[in-house]
Formats: structure tokens, C-alpha cells, sequence
């Protein structure tokens, strides 16, 4: 996947919900769909987390559960699918 620019906030949408529509799980944080989604690499810096926890968000169906911890990523702020 190519890499996406996160300051163009129409193309982090339009990713963002294709990826999540695809995603297999039912739990993800920014960081995850940064790296697997994304195709960032490295860290996102501070705006760019912050753009791309708002695209989760205001993706329908993905609700804000807090903070998670998980093996690769740490402690992050999480989104889970409601069914």
C-alpha cells in the first residue's frame, strides 16, 4: 500500500474506512492502522496520531473504548467495532 499523507484529511477518510471495512479484527489503535493501513513508517508525529484517531472515530461503527495496552504498540487509545 502506498503511503498516505495525513495532513490531506479527504484521502486519511477514504483510507481509513477502506482499510477498516477490510480489517478482520474488531479492536485497533491509530498506530496499528498507521503501520498495517497506512503504509507509515516510523512514528506519526502529534498531529498526525491526532488526525488519524479522528478518522477512526468518525468512522461509522468504530466507537472510542480508551486506552489499551498491547504487545507491540504500549498503552493506546483504541477503537472497537459495535456490532
Amino acid at each position: 500500500m502506498a503511503k498516505i499523507d495525513v495532513s490531506d484529511p479527504k484521502a486519511l477518510k477514504t483510507a481509513v474506512e477502506e482499510y477498516l471495512n477490510e480489517f478482520p479484527g474488531d479492536l485497533i489503535c491509530a498506530l496499528q492502522l498507521w503501520y498495517e493501513g497506512l503504509g507509515g513508517q516510523g512514528v506519526p508525529d502529534a498531529v498526525g496520531m491526532t488526525a488519524i484517531q479522528d478518522a477512526i472515530a468518525n468512522t461509522p461503527g468504530w466507537a472510542d473504548v480508551g486506552s489499551v495496552r498491547y504487545e507491540k504498540f504500549g498503552a493506546q487509545r483504541s477503537y472497537k467495532l459495535v456490532k
